[in-house]
């Protein structure tokens, strides 16, 4: 690679790596659940080699009974060790890969298309993208993930072009890794195997090799499935959705065709829709994801500019028969795919590869329309027009997500805000009680404990106790040490226990408490608990 592009590729890395840190404490408000139980079970494996139930080294952690995916934890090891654990160790391994995506960006669109240009300007759209610095501001797989998805899909596409056996173990390693880092890389395998298949028969090219090895790999992750017996994916696909049987009953009670209502048909329709919404401008330009954790209504995950080059880019693409333009097209539609088999709507963290094919795409769009334009003045002018729309856009964007996103009351709620001012009382206060009462209407509680007094992980895993999961794949821990979690009433508080609750918890209570008597813990003037000490 000439030096010219390194030194480009460089500065783009760095300008990734500031919007991954910049204004991060009060963007995002706080440290929500996942991020603590990533971050404490990369704290014990440190400590212990264990995770926070005693597992040696698992290739899942139990957690919330969810079992997620390890290789996030593993990787925040080193960087927990270095800056504690804490919130900026915790984040620190996205805010690392930021640095490098826009590289492996380049690199990919290099491989489709050759255009050193083209590559550039998906690799800076990469850097300066919204929707995926919502992902590397927070200590998130999904952006993992992603930088892992579009690794293998480059070693993919450099494996069948120009076998090497370097190529080869490179390609196998970050599949593998793919496949440990978050559920969708389940699908993304299977699409490579499948693009492997269709390019050997019609390349007539032997790529039994590649084929062979990655049917080994993905059914050796299949055994560990099988091991671990993962209840949080089945409970997240669609015909597992409470709400597909009750509107299948509603369309029979309501008449009409009865053979179309059934569970399969009905979410099949459903699924499609729910697929296409991906591509809308409501999703990508408007409002991105549902959940106020990774969006908001408003702002967006690509600018309208980005949008219009997107639609610009695939014409082109089958316009000049670009030779990539079908491995393109399936990344394109085989991207949300994740999301939308899944019954939550509208999800950024389950659909966020879909970024990296549409800004490739939109790079080739723009290099495609500049072209296609005739020298002049015009042409300069237009240029400038453009460039000056996506930099007004870039930064409402922005301006949104720093200033203004972590003040809104929902987004507090959502982010379960709070948990580190009552560790802080906890700390203070210690030995002055034998029990601390704390409600578990706010998140997982016992991990906020665990993840802010820093609770040394061989004492815990000796008390670790999660109950039976729930219908979202979710069990709760109900006590450990001093702590019991539950809101008990008030009227039964004994001497040497604090009560900590939600202000609902405390509004909705039987008795209640002389407001004297509580502290208030607040966000942003947002009251999030109040505590009876």
């Amino acid at each position: 690679m000439p030096k010219k592009i390194v030194f480009i590729l460089c500065c783009i890395g760095i300008v990734s790596f500031f919007l991954s840190v910049y204004q991060r404490k009060p963007t995002p408000p706080c440290l929500n659940a996942d991020e603590a139980a990533f971050s404490y079970n990369a704290y014990s494996i440190l400590k212990t080699g264990r995770d926070e139930y005693g597992a040696l080294l698992p290739l899942r952690l139990k957690s919330f009974g969810d079992n997620k995916l390890p290789l996030f934890t593993y990787l925040s090891v080193p960087f927990i060790a270095v800056f504690g654990l804490n919130e900026w160790g915790a984040r620190a391994p996205n805010a690392f890969l930021s640095l490098l995506f826009p590289f492996v960006v380049y690199l990919f669109t290099q491989e489709l298309f050759g255009r050193k240009k083209v590559s550039l300007l998906a690799a800076l759209l990469s850097a300066l993208s919204l929707g995926l610095h919502i992902m590397t501001r927070q200590a998130h797989e999904g952006y993992l993930a992603v930088f892992l998805t579009t690794t293998s899909a480059l070693l993919l596409l450099r494996t069948l072009k120009k076998p090497s056996f370097l190529h080869l173990v490179l390609f196998i390693l970050s599949t593998a890794c793919m496949l440990f880092a978050y559920h969708p890389g389940r699908l993304f395998a299977g699409l490579f195997l499948i693009y492997a298949c269709v390019f050997s028969f019609v390349a007539k090219r032997r790529s039994s090799g590649v084929i062979a090895i990655l049917v080994l790999v993905i059914g050796l992750f299949s055994l560990t499935d099988i091991a671990y017996k993962p209840e949080r994916p089945a409970s997240l696909f669609f015909f597992n959705n409470p709400g597909t049987a009750l509107k299948v009953q509603e369309l029979k009670t309501e008449g009409g065709i009865r053979y179309l209502y059934n569970p399969i048909l009905v979410g099949l329709k459903d699924i499609v829709a729910e697929h296409l919404s991906y591509y809308s401008p409501q999703f990508l330009i408007a409002n991105g994801d549902e959940n106020t954790r990774f969006g908001y209504p408003g702002m967006g995950i690509v600018t309208p500019v980005e949008y219009v080059l997107f639609f610009a880019g695939c014409y082109f693409l089958f316009r000049k028969k670009e030779k990539s333009r079908y491995f393109v097209s399936l990344l394109l539609l085989f991207a949300p795919l994740s999301a939308s088999l899944s019954w939550s709507k509208g999800s950024l963290t389950r659909s966020l590869f879909l970024l990296v094919p549409v800004l490739v795409t939109a790079s080739y769009g723009a290099a495609s329309l500049w072209e296609s334009m005739r020298p002049g003045t015009g042409k300069k002018i237009a240029l400038a027009g453009v460039m000056g729309l996506f930099l007004l856009f870039q930064a409402f964007s922005w301006d949104f997500y720093l200033f203004h996103y972590s003040k809104r009351l929902i987004t507090i709620h959502s982010w379960q805000c709070g948990y580190a001012k009552v560790a802080d009382f906890v700390k203070q206060n210690y030995d002055s009680y034998d029990t601390f009462y704390v409600s578990k209407s706010i998140g997982q509680p016992y991990i906020f404990m665990l993840f802010y007094l820093k609770y040394d992980p061989a004492t815990y895993q000796k008390q670790a106790s999660l109950s039976k999961t729930d219908q979202y794949g979710f069990g709760q821990v109900d006590r450990f040490d001093k702590f019991i979690f539950e809101f008990p009433d008030p009227a039964t508080k004994r001497p040497k226990t604090a009560i900590i609750g939600s202000v609902d918890d405390f509004k909705g209570a039987k008795y209640q408490p002389v407001s004297e008597t509580l502290k208030t813990v607040d966000v942003n003037g947002e009251p999030m608990f109040r505590i009876l000490p």
